[in-house]
């Protein structure tokens, strides 16, 4: 709840999709690049396993098993992200070496030191303590394998308003490139190398252009917040939506970044 104690207004759904496709948008335009570049990375092949925290719909699972030869097992706290991802693989023909399976980010059901290789998903982002999350990720890893990171990160233009807008509209919140490399030193990750990806999906739409608003968004967010505090607060919901997406159409408002890295033989929990 806000600080002067009145209920705070949900965006209209079709904002909501401007912001996903501003935020997320971006990196899916560059998929397949990034995650051959991620299957680069991983150093895995056939007979060994990579496990992928956030793994949503199942796309990158396997696309990473077609592409490493490993079996994948994909982790995602969204049942129903997971279900989707079952149907998927299972119409895939001939059979992928994928599975899925719910469960917390910060709480993987896996015996410690049993996979080759671990991908974090930016939805890692979402987890209520993303720094045991990225834990959690680093202790399934088996000592000496890779471990990558695909996150967002807060970019020098972005006001902490509209930061605050952000991670509520996502329910992800980005970090600092430092702080992100730091839960991987803290969970026993050296090695750590930083690819930045943040103009690599500029193709995307409304990047660099700032989308406007509809009379029927408009409407949309005037009708829920009139309901809820009355007329004053529906007026400052509109601009409250209108100087988020103009702030997230800037260059480099939000940061992507790659990071890889190498379990220490010795880190916590091994």
């Amino acid at each position: 709840m806000p600080p002067n104690g009145q209920p705070k207004v949900p965006t209209a759904p079709a904002v909501l999709r401007l912001v996903q496709e501003l935020v997320l948008g971006r990196w899916r335009a560059a998929g397949e690049d990034l995650y051959r570049e991620v299957a680069a990375l991983l150093e895995v092949g056939p007979g060994q396993e990579i496990v992928v925290s956030g793994s949503g719909d199942g796309t990158s699972c396997e696309w990473l098993a077609q592409r490493t030869g490993a079996a994948v097992t994909g982790v995602d706290a969204d049942a129903e992200d997971v279900e989707a991802a079952d149907e998927r693989a299972r119409e895939h023909t001939p059979p992928l070496p994928v599975a899925f399976q719910h469960a917390p980010l910060d709480d993987l059901p896996h015996e410690t030191a049993v996979f080759d290789a671990a991908v974090g998903e930016p939805v890692l982002a979402a987890a209520s303590d993303p720094a045991r999350a990225i834990a959690e990720l680093v202790r399934v890893t088996k000592p000496m394998g890779v471990v990558v990171l695909l996150q967002l990160s807060w970019g020098p233009g972005l006001s902490n308003g509209a930061r605050s807008l952000l991670v509520g509209r996502l329910g992800l919140r980005p970090h600092l490139v430092v702080e992100w490399k730091q839960m991987l030193r803290d969970a026993g990750v050296v090695d750590l190398q930083v690819q930045d990806w943040t103009d690599e999906g500029d193709e995307a739409p409304f990047v660099g252009d700032c989308p406007q608003l509809t009379w029927q968004q408009k409407m949309q967010i005037v009708s829920r917040a009139w309901r809820r505090s009355g007329l004053r607060e529906a007026r400052e919901a509109i601009e409250r939506e209108e100087t988020l997406l103009r702030e997230l159409s800037r260059e480099r408002a939000l940061g992507f970044q790659l990071i890889r890295g190498v379990k220490w033989p010795h880190a916590r929990g091994t």
